[in-house]
């Protein structure tokens, strides 16, 4: 039995094709849950830290100790922090009677924050502080610096998930619906 060369060279093309889009669309586009939780992840350093709201006010994020926390680093230059921000304040405003908060911490500029916000409705608390954000975040498992980047952590401080990329309202009902 003889083989069409081209045809199997076009065959072989095509599936090499299907798993490059494949691998690109989960590396890029999938949101990454990352279950692999590293033991050193720790919430010490976030309960310690005082950042500012958008007005410049300090705010001791002590003050979300005991409670299901949605930590969500993002910045307004990022247009999938931008986009997963209304579905996150719908689950704030769904959940908050349950013990849940969502924080939002601006890895940008103060002025910036405040011109998006003057456009922009958020009901979730917003804090802003491009320096200690990434340092938070670092310490939470952004080693990548990836935004938008997520973490949910339980009453009890201890991180349960973390989410490289966009959130949405769905998947934090999945992680959360058992705790809540």
């Amino acid at each position: 039995m003889r083989i069409n060369k081209s045809f199997f060279h076009t065959g072989i093309f095509t599936i090499a094709i299907i798993f490059l889009g494949f691998s690109l669309f989960r590396i890029f586009l999938m949101p990454k849950p990352a279950n692999n939780l590293s033991p050193n992840i720790t919430t010490a350093s976030l309960f310690e830290s005082v950042i500012n709201d958008p007005e410049g006010n300090p705010q001791k994020l002590k003050q979300f100790q005991n409670k299901i926390i949605v930590l969500n680093f993002w910045a307004t230059w990022c247009e999938p922090c931008r986009e997963e921000m209304p579905e996150l304040s719908h689950f704030y405003i769904e959940n908050r009677s349950r013990n849940v908060v969502v924080v939002g911490i601006a890895i940008d500029e103060e002025k910036a924050v405040k011109s998006y916000l003057e456009n922009t409705k958020v009901a979730y608390p917003l804090l802003v502080d491009e320096d200690k954000g990434i340092v938070l975040g670092k310490n939470l498992g952004n080693n990548e610096g990836i935004l938008p980047y997520t973490v949910i952590i339980n009453a009890q401080g201890a991180v349960l998930s973390t989410i490289r990329g966009r959130v949405g309202k769905d998947q934090l009902n999945a992680i959360l619906k058992p705790k809540i």
